[in-house]
């Protein structure tokens, strides 16, 4: 398969913008309905997971934070990769167009060509990024906090995420175009240096940079927390319990909880996407690989899936969003008050005074 089949995108369904059925064509057909019926796994889990994440952040009082908006709008752009993107694979796929009309250069160029895919999933690797760094200033560095993240800070950043999104894969405009006869494809490239040259701008972007950044920070974080908390129990043990220091005990364990949810988000971050990258940066560096084999495919189906597990993290991880669900779902709206978990702004003062 010649090399300029795949596009620019890190991996898009298919393996980096080839057709279909270029994409299936060394995989059975038994093989290929397996990959079928994992995509629409990932698409059901993905948007009812997401939603039901968005509508209990928002619908239930204890769980309102700055960290939570965050999290709500991870969950509505992961949402969106499973509503959109997702079913692009899953759909009959059109007869390949040869009109070179606007309406079929615009199609090439923003969806066929796979750029809605990634400017959602780079928004959503960098809506992860921030709410993990919101998390670092309000632990490790509490007194710049409220100075911060302000309200309106909070949605310059939330909206920064998809302009940054967007600016980077401008390019995806660019380098496809319409054909009277191939139809939509990836122009190739000019050269091995210039392929070489993106596929590692590609991993250290798209993957290292942001995962190395969110992975130290909770490190950070949780050793910042672990201080503190022996902190207070010895001071603690020799002054004795006040109600001030049983109240800062809580919020500390209750920070610590939330901080471990989002490490198990950062490292499920890296184990979907690390076999999909390397696979990718190897190929751009001339190493021989198999696009749209069985290995590929599967590499791809795990970066997909990212889009839906964080839900399930959240589940498994984090009793207070339990118990959202069931205040929500069963109507027992009586206390407001979160026993162990998702931190509010508060947190951040109370932990600047055990420092």
């Amino acid at each position: 398969m010649d090399q300029t089949n795949i596009s620019v995108g890190s991996f898009p369904f298919t393996g980096e913008g080839q057709s279909d059925g270029d994409a299936t064509q060394d995989v059975s057909d038994g093989f290929s309905k397996f990959i079928l019926a994992l995509y629409s796994l990932i698409c059901v889990v993905g948007i009812t997971g997401n939603l039901l994440v968005a509508i209990v952040l928002l619908r239930v009082p204890s769980l309102r934070s700055n960290t939570s908006d965050f999290l709500v709008h991870l969950a509505i752009v992961d949402f969106m990769i499973c509503v959109l993107v997702i079913p692009y694979y899953l759909a009959p796929k059109p007869i390949p167009s040869t009109n070179t009309g606007f309406f079929c250069v615009v199609w090439c160029r923003v969806y066929t060509s796979e750029l809605l895919f990634w400017f959602f999933t780079m928004t959503s690797i960098l809506g992860l990024t921030v709410v993990n760094l919101e998390r670092y200033v309000a632990i490790v560095h509490p007194h710049k906090y409220k100075t911060l993240f302000t309200k309106r800070n909070k949605y310059i950043m939330i909206a920064g995420c998809w302009i940054f999104a967007a600016i980077s894969r401008s390019y995806f405009i660019f380098t496809h175009e319409e054909d009277e006869v191939v139809g939509c494809h990836f122009k190739g490239w000019s050269n091995r240096g210039a392929q070489a040259a993106f596929g590692l701008y590609s991993f250290t972007f798209n993957f290292f940079v942001p995962f190395i950044v969110m992975f130290f920070a909770q490190l950070k974080v949780i050793s910042s927390l672990n201080r503190q908390v022996k902190m207070l129990t010895t001071r603690t043990a020799s002054l004795g319990v006040d109600p001030s220091d049983q109240r800062e005990m809580w919020q500390l364990r209750a920070s610590q909880t939330l901080v471990k949810t989002l490490l198990a988000c950062v490292i499920t971050f890296g184990v979907c996407w690390i076999p999909n990258q390397v696979w990718f940066l190897l190929f751009n560096f001339g190493v021989p690989m198999a696009p749209g084999g069985p290995f590929h495919l599967l590499t791809v189906i795990l970066a997909v899936g990212n889009s839906c597990v964080n839900p399930v993290i959240y589940t498994m991880t984090n009793k207070p969003f339990r118990k959202g669900i069931r205040e929500l779902f069963c109507k027992q709206r009586g206390s407001n008050q979160v026993a162990d978990g998702v931190a509010t702004g508060t947190v951040s003062e109370t932990i600047s005074t055990a420092q």
